[in-house]
């Protein structure tokens, strides 16, 4: 007889539960994220850019696949297709006002899109938000993509920065730059060293010395050239097509809120936000309509104090499962290989794995496991008693997430 038997669970709670990552839809936004309505500190959304295409997720399969890319899957992440304009900007109605609805009178929403429809949605955030309640218009320019020989290459994004009210608290200061590159002369500033030591460049104007010490920090105006876009094998990428960085949140989030403010994204694609979030100290509330956004997210965020609601929809599989006096131990999934590269073995196609105990139909988790380009090897050993894992959920190489319970 089977040890764990499949079942269907989609809520998992770690701790309090405090922070969201949902799988849902603008048009219909979860109970949990109503109940934020008044209290977010910003919002910042990166939806569909309406391209017209359907944008694939590369999945490493195994250590090998997540050290070197390659035996891997490629899936579709999220369609970005809409039947014309209309439809596309009564989805981006919504998502605004839906985003205005969360904000509390402090806050802000900020919006990501680029040159194909940035300029209908300033119209829309002006209508929904006023046009008073304009902050930026700010240009994050990057080097990669197409070089076209018909126009200029277009080589930037666009994230409108709006204010709910003017009660709002903007601290740039929490974004210094380094204000000079060693060894570089800055413009047509005169170069020197005073009493203390410290260097400088100067300027002399209306008889008068301005002086711009090395060791001051700057701070980012609205054209940001210094963010690259993620390369092909930066630590941070998921394989989750249209990434963004976690520094560009990071930016956003740093002048905008405090630690413990609610940060949301209601289009959360790889997770980037969420776990910007985290890092910093805010709580987040994440959702996407992609069950497969979900579980990239998932991988991403620490295991602590946070609910993840995901719809199943996954085929039938079967635990390999081992106990002893040392401890439990997963050797992986029995389930249908055809969809997999020849060699692929019953642990290669686990991605994530947590073990816990399900209480009133939640299953808490206690122990994580995952894979990630810097942690390519999945641990499958945990050391403790015979029959005290009580609950696994596994995520596989397709990002299909499965419960199993003690039977």
């Amino acid at each position: 007889m089977e040890t764990f038997v499949q079942t269907e669970m989609e809520r998992e709670v770690w701790g309090a539960g405090e922070n969201l990552l949902m799988q849902g839809n603008v048009f219909s936004l979860p109970r949990e994220f109503r109940d934020l309505a008044g209290q977010v500190q910003l919002v910042y959304v990166d939806p569909p850019f309406m391209t017209g295409e359907r944008f694939v997720r590369t999945r490493p399969i195994g250590a090998k696949g997540w050290k070197k890319g390659a035996p891997n899957l490629k899936q579709t992440a999220f369609v970005d297709q809409f039947s014309d304009e209309k439809e596309y900007l009564c989805f981006l109605d919504r998502l605004i006002s839906e985003s205005r609805e969360l904000l509390r009178d402090t806050g802000f929403f900020a919006l990501h899109l680029d040159w194909r429809m940035s300029a209908r949605a300033r119209l829309a955030c002006d209508r929904i938000f006023g046009r008073e309640q304009f902050l930026n218009e700010i240009i994050w320019s990057y080097e990669s993509g197409g070089r076209s020989k018909k126009f200029f290459p277009r080589k930037h994004d666009t994230i409108l920065l709006y204010a709910k009210s003017r009660k709002y608290t903007f601290d740039l200061t929490k974004v210094p730059l380094p204000r000079r590159t060693e060894g570089k002369k800055k413009n047509h500033m005169a170069r020197g060293m005073d009493e203390d030591g410290r260097m400088y460049s100067s300027i002399v104007s209306g008889g008068k010395e301005y002086r711009y010490y090395d060791d001051e920090p700057v701070y980012p105006g609205d054209v940001w050239t210094d963010i690259s876009h993620l390369q092909q094998r930066d630590p941070e990428r998921t394989g989750y097509a249209t990434q963004k960085p976690l520094k560009l949140l990071e930016r956003l989030i740093l002048p905008t809120t405090s630690e413990g403010d609610w940060v949301a994204d209601l289009c959360c694609g790889s997770g980037t936000t969420a776990e910007a979030a985290q890092k910093l100290g805010r709580r987040f509330a994440c959702l996407d309509l992609s069950p497969e956004a979900i579980a990239v997210s998932s991988v991403r965020l620490r295991a602590e104090n946070l609910t993840v609601v995901c719809a199943g929809g996954n085929g039938p599989a079967k635990l390999l499962v081992e106990e002893d006096e040392d401890g439990f131990r997963l050797w992986g999934l029995e389930m249908d290989m055809s969809a997999f590269p020849e060699g692929t073995s019953r642990e290669d196609v686990l991605e994530a794995w947590e073990a816990g105990a399900v209480e009133e139909g939640i299953f808490r988790p206690q122990y994580s496991f995952r894979r990630s380009f810097r942690y390519p090897e999945l641990t499958t050993f945990l050391r403790g008693h015979p029959g005290s894992v009580q609950a696994v959920m596994t995520t596989d190489a397709f990002g299909a997430r499965r419960a199993f319970v003690r039977r």
